[in-house]
């Protein structure tokens, strides 16, 4: 099992990953978007250098590309994924996280079941070809309520993965959605290998990175991932006040955990 961070590309702490102790980072797919091909190149040179590898990207649309409701347009996604997905090649992320909660909330007034129908008709016919395109597996994530008014939880979101029914579109779990959400980890047992990768951050603790004394179920979230034979990627996506110290030991107690969990 891999250990990550999410961390933007273009600011120095990405740099730091590997002291820390980190597999890979996750980055930012959105903000490439204002980016030129030539800016990507000298960025990624220079995370490379630092001995730095791109496994994972998040934010896959910004919040001003609306995919639900009368004003969703699958012409504009395709428009965005050809300009953005030749830059994050270049990078050469494995997975690409959907969540984008501004760009997928519904807006009032307009039909749930319409929204997700949107949603399916949208990953399955556009974003799951134009990522395997690349060799890119493209994963739902699940958005807790206050965030996100649709494909709130992990169970929504396998939906989804069962409607699209493409390889190159998958489910993620975040434990910190997952909790706020009241999900039961015993449903994980559910998903099988369409789980391709996960996040994590404690939901008690206002989303900070975990430590041990979070009083949160890391060890059975482990166990959980160990039982249905998860063999993939975990981000941390939370807040390091300390800074990278504090991302070091954060990825040192999840090394530990792993271990325990014969993972």
């Amino acid at each position: 099992m891999k250990f990550g961070c999410c961390v933007s590309l273009w600011k120095e702490e990405i740099l730091q990953l590997p002291g820390a102790g980190a597999d890979y980072a996750e980055t930012g797919f959105s903000s490439l978007w204002e980016k030129s091909l030539e800016e990507v190149k000298a960025r990624a040179a220079q995370v490379r250098d630092a001995g730095v590898s791109v496994e994972a990207m998040n934010l896959l649309f910004p919040g001003t590309l609306r995919l639900t409701g009368p004003e969703a347009d699958a012409s504009l996604v395709d428009r965005y994924l050809e300009d953005a997905l030749p830059k994050a090649a270049v990078l050469g992320p494995k997975v690409v996280v959907f969540g984008s909660g501004g760009s997928r909330r519904v807006p009032e007034d307009f039909p749930k079941e319409a929204a997700f129908s949107q949603l399916v008709s949208l990953c399955r016919d556009h974003i799951a070809p134009a990522m395997a395109a690349y060799g890119i597996t493209c994963c739902v994530e699940p958005l807790h309520q206050g965030e996100c008014n649709i494909l709130n939880t992990s169970g929504e979101c396998f939906r989804l993965v069962e409607e699209v029914d493409r390889p190159s579109f998958r489910l993620l779990v975040d434990l910190y959605h997952f909790q706020l959400e009241g999900e039961e980890l015993s449903s994980l047992s559910r998903y099988g290998n369409k789980l391709c990768h996960t996040h994590i951050a404690s939901a008690r603790n206002h989303r900070l990175i975990p430590l041990p004394g979070d009083r949160e179920p890391y060890p059975a979230f482990f166990q959980a991932l160990r039982a249905m034979g998860y063999q993939g990627r975990m981000s941390l996506e939370g807040s390091a006040p300390q800074g990278m110290a504090q991302i070091a030991a954060s990825l040192a107690y999840l090394r530990k955990l792993a271990e325990e969990a014969g993972l």
